[in-house]
């Protein structure tokens, strides 16, 4: 038995060559075809969020919620002093009878009009009059109903309500502001389903076609994308397209707005070398695996990619280190520990 070493950066490896037959199982080194997977950085965005803002004007009375709290749809958040708001749908039913009054007038004018111009004991030109009249009065119903219509949807504003269940995320108000329509209340996201967006590069945006390309990593775990909506446009400075892809809500569970993410794009097929988990020996940060060449086994370390799962197993891309043809040992621990027993037999 020899022992040779090398310098590999900063990290001495000890080679043991071994000039007997190896009994562990050998795997020949091929390249094989795997999806050709693209990894980005995306982060969380939740599909219902926004900021509410108030739709009419008043002070603010109560809040009922603060950054943090839960809310569940429909819930009333803010209350708006709806003093104004009252006192404008009153008015607005009386003019609603008022003008009905008239209109009720007039129809009855009208009428008995019609009878006079038939009997001829009206002009012609006093019927068109009371006929526009008529009309008019009509009119002024309906405006005065919309009125009231309207005055009662500036009071239901002073009930600033949850459009969504979901998670308050800011308030940016206190108890006795004032405030006007388009003023910021509070903001916040549903709780439901989040999506993941990332900024694909345009090469492999082209290679697109369907949501069953893409998958978002979450604690380690692939988890599908269920609709995936790309952009049809390019961001003009960094040349990029955006992609959504909306994750299911057992995926969602327990994501956060913001939080990072890995998205994977599989854009077609390409050739690597594969080898099982089991013949990598790990060393802290080395990755290694015992070559088989002219019946000596030897150590070599070598640079992973992505783990890839084939059959139910993992196995590893080896992106340098190792080329097809070459003959590697496929369980490591057993031919180190078949190495080991050679050299204390050795000693002995």
């Amino acid at each position: 038995m020899r022992i040779h070493k090398f310098l590999t950066g900063s990290l001495y490896v000890s080679i043991l060559m071994i000039q007997t037959q190896s009994a562990t199982a050998e795997l020949t080194i091929s390249e094989a075809s795997i999806p050709d997977i693209y990894s980005l950085d995306g982060t969380v965005d939740a599909i219902n969020s926004g900021t509410i803002s108030a739709q009419t004007s008043g002070t603010i009375l109560a809040i009922n919620g603060d950054v943090g709290d839960s809310v569940d749809d429909g819930q009333v958040l803010i209350q708006i002093d709806n003093t104004q708001q009252k006192a404008a749908v009153a008015q607005a039913r009386a003019s609603l009878a008022q003008a009905e009054a008239l209109n009720d007038d007039s129809q009855t004018l009208l009428k008995r009009n019609a009878r006079l111009l038939k009997q001829g004991t009206l002009s012609q030109g006093e019927y068109d009059r009371s006929e526009a009249q008529a009309k008019s009065a009509a009119a002024n119903v309906e405006v005065a109903k919309a009125a009231l219509q309207q005055a009662k949807t500036q009071l239901s504003y002073t009930e600033v309500t949850a459009p969504y269940a979901g998670l308050i995320m800011e308030r940016f108000v206190e108890v006795g502001e004032l405030v006007n329509p388009g003023t910021p209340l509070m903001s916040g996201y549903g709780t439901g389903a989040m999506r993941a967006i990332t900024d694909v590069p345009q090469r492999i945006a082209s290679k697109f076609n369907d949501a069953s390309q893409v998958s978002v990593e979450i604690e380690h775990k692939m988890t599908p994308a269920t609709k995936v909506t790309l952009y049809p446009f390019a961001d003009n400075q960094r040349h990029s397209v955006r992609l959504r892809a909306a994750l299911s809500d057992e995926s969602s569970a327990n994501l956060l707005p913001g939080q990072w993410v890995k998205v994977h794009i599989q854009a077609g097929a390409r050739n690597a070398i594969l080898i099982p988990s089991s013949a990598l020996l790990r060393r802290g940060e080395m990755n290694a695996v015992y070559v088989q060449e002219n019946d000596r086994s030897y150590l070599r370390q070598i640079r992973l990619g992505n783990p890839i799962q084939r059959n139910g197993d993992t196995w590893y891309e080896v992106l340098a280190g190792l080329q097809a043809g070459e003959v590697i040992h496929e369980d490591a621990l057993s031919e180190l520990g078949r190495i080991s027993q050679t050299t204390s037999s050795d000693k002995e």
